[in-house]
């Protein structure tokens, strides 16, 4: 399975604004876990938030039944300086690279802590991104708050 990361619009084929029972249909038969805010498919890898059972955030880590791609990039089969400057090439203001977590505002994609143990395509030798995520505009606001 391949999933496109589209800011603004989702990944694959979840949508931001997307209706809870409509992502459960989707992903039905790799349903992980659930709490009130959040459902979790793929063994956890793939964590969906809801405000108002809608979904306001996509946070994806790899898992060997899907790949996940970024302007043609496979984003954990890439060094993470690498997908940093990707994804800020298509930002209006220049980005300061933070290899712990980052936020780009404009596309809302997010950034998780980038470390060689998650390496899991490269033999642990580069530093990829733990996990990446779109958002809605609520929820920019909501992690700029914090």
């Amino acid at each position: 399975m391949e999933f496109l990361i589209k800011p603004h619009d989702g990944i694959g084929p979840i949508k931001l604004g997307m209706n809870r029972e409509q992502v459960r249909e989707l992903f039905a038969g790799f349903f992980t876990l659930s709490d009130e805010a959040s459902d979790f498919y793929f063994d956890s890898c793939l964590q969906i938030e809801f405000e108002n059972d809608l979904v306001n955030f996509i946070g994806v880590s790899q898992n060997e039944n899907y790949q996940l791609m970024f302007g043609g990039i496979d984003v954990f089969d890439v060094d993470g300086s690498t997908l940093f400057k990707v994804i800020s090439a298509n930002e209006s203001e220049s980005h300061s690279f933070n290899e712990s977590e980052y936020i780009f505002p404009d596309q809302i994609v997010t950034l998780w802590e980038m470390d060689e143990q998650y390496d899991y395509l490269g033999n642990h030798k580069r530093k990829v991104w733990a996990q990446v995520g779109i958002g809605t505009k609520s929820y920019l606001k909501v992690v700029n708050g914090l």
